[in-house]
This record gives C-alpha cells, structure tokens and sequence, in this order.
C-alpha cells in the first residue's frame, strides 16, 4: 500500500526562503525544504493498481497553471493543541478552481477526496509543546514578511513515506498545466 496525495511545489528558492525561517520556536519540528508543498487533496492509503487508475486520472486534468502568492502565518489547532504551523497561500479563483479539477479526478479514478474546507496553505512546522509566547512572537515578526508569487505548471503526485522522524514526501509523477513545460510522468 502507498498513502498518496496530490499538491503543488513551490519553486526550489522559495522553498529554501521558507526552511530559512526554522529558527527559535522550541517545540517546533520544521519540515525539511524539499518536504515543502501546497496540498490540494490528500488521498491516502492506495494499493499500485489504484495507484495507476489515479494516474491514469490525472494525466487526464485539463486546467491553466496559476498563480500562487504566499502571505501570512498562521495556526491550526487551538489552545495547547496547537499541532501545526504554517504560511498561507491566496484562496484565489484560480488556485479553487485548480483544486477542484484535481477532486474531481481522484474521484474519477474511484476515490472519495478529504471533505475538509479547502484552506491553501504549506505547513512549515509540527509543534508540540510550544511556548505560546514564543509562536506568538514568530508569528508576529513573520505575519507581514512578503514572498515571491510563483506560477504553478504542474500539479505532483506524492507518495508519504511515515518515520519515527517525521514524514518524507516522495514525487512520483508530474502533471503539466496548460502552459507549463513539464512532462507527464507515470507512476512507478
């Protein structure tokens, strides 16, 4: 079995900016720059025949490349449940109508998408036990800090490899948007 999902990459410079901020928030355990993504549906546990329906179902995706902008840190969980830091991205047209057209694929090729409101972000840390003083502080000294927009050509198939370290995310194929240059992958 393979747990899969479907996200965008963010340039490799914009990923390293963002790694960059993973300094002075004890609790934090920040994801490694090449983990970096924008998920735009989480599939889950697959068997490799599955596997090849969704890629089957995605080389199908017909949608433009988008614009992403990057802006704004933020939390989820509440209290001391805060599990999750991350930055957000814009919740443009075109970025909901991307995410859409990826579901509607998954669910093409037999799967039933996460029903969790859509909230475009990329997680920059998991956090147990930190300082609220101190995420307070980071958000606030990071909440305004400008990122460079990126134009999104493909949208990647991942699979998530689960270690007592953390997860490690593996590409297994790239789906060109129209106008991006990228070349269609299979699944391996």
């Amino acid at each position: 079995m393979m747990r899969l999902f479907v996200a965008l990459a963010p340039p490799p410079e914009l990923r390293a900016t963002l790694a960059g901020m993973a300094l002075g928030l004890p609790g934090a355990r920040w994801v490694a720059a090449d983990n970096l993504h924008l998920t735009l549906c989480f599939i889950g546990e697959v068997s490799p025949a599955e596997a090849e329906d969704l890629d089957g179902a995605l080389s199908a995706l017909r949608a433009p490349a988008v614009e992403v902008r990057l802006g704004g840190i933020g939390t989820f969980g509440q209290g001391r449940r805060v599990h999750a830091l991350w930055v957000g991205a814009a919740r443009t047209p075109a970025l909901v109508h991307l995410q859409k057209a990826v579901e509607r694929a998954v669910t093409r090729a037999g799967f039933t998408p996460e029903r969790r409101k859509f909230t475009p972000h990329v997680t920059l840390a998991r956090l147990r036990g930190a300082d609220r003083g101190r995420l307070e502080g980071f958000i606030g000294g990071h909440n305004d800090r400008p990122f460079p927009a990126f134009t999104a050509e493909a949208v990647t198939l991942y699979r998530s490899h689960l270690t007592h370290d953390g997860a490690h995310y593996e590409p297994l194929a790239d789906y060109p948007l129209e106008g991006g240059p990228l070349e269609s992958g299979g699944v391996a």
